[in-house]
């Protein structure tokens, strides 16, 4: 299976309040499993998950790249050598970073490409996100995104090939 086959697995399944859990008790012992911890945002966790699902022999030496923070998550796999692109391409990892009054913040975002329309517009496969396009992540969701620059929101940093 490919990385947004095993992605899409997992889609629709929802997290209990506040990234106290998640209501699959598989979800959150597989998340569990890569690290997570309860209180986390766990967008970047889960992508660490259908990773050591989807590549188990690439998994040993990424582990430890995955962490709370999206950004964070997104310069160790950059600063460990792996492909990074401002196009998307099929099963890529993809990040934002958040930005305000066009100054980049530490907060961002993580999701795997499932399809691309163009140079600058896919859909991607996310957690910690929700369906109604507001802040506050609850579920696994596919969401159509755009590459653009933003002085406000999420702005894609790049996508890296595992």
């Amino acid at each position: 299976m490919t990385l947004v086959d095993i992605a899409r697995k997992d889609l629709g399944k929802k997290e209990k309040p506040g990234n106290t859990g998640f209501e699959d008790k598989q979800l959150e012992k597989d998340m569990i499993a890569v690290g997570w911890e309860a209180g986390w945002a766990w967008c970047a966790a889960i992508q660490e998950k259908w990773i050591k699902e989807a590549y188990p022999e690439k998994y040993e030496s990424l582990k430890g790249m995955f962490v709370a923070s999206a950004v964070a998550t997104f310069r160790n796999l950059y600063k460990a050598g792996f492909p990074l692109s401002m196009v998307p391409t099929v099963g890529a990892l993809v990040y934002w970073q958040r930005m305000h009054d066009g100054v980049a913040q530490w907060q961002g975002h993580a999701g795997v490409v499932s399809q691309v329309v163009s140079e600058k517009e896919f859909y991607s496969i996310e957690g910690n996100t929700n369906g109604s396009g507001g802040r506050e992540g609850d579920g696994v969701y596919e969401k159509h995104r755009f590459v653009k620059d933003v002085d406000d929101g999420l702005k894609v940093i790049g996508f890296i090939m595992i």
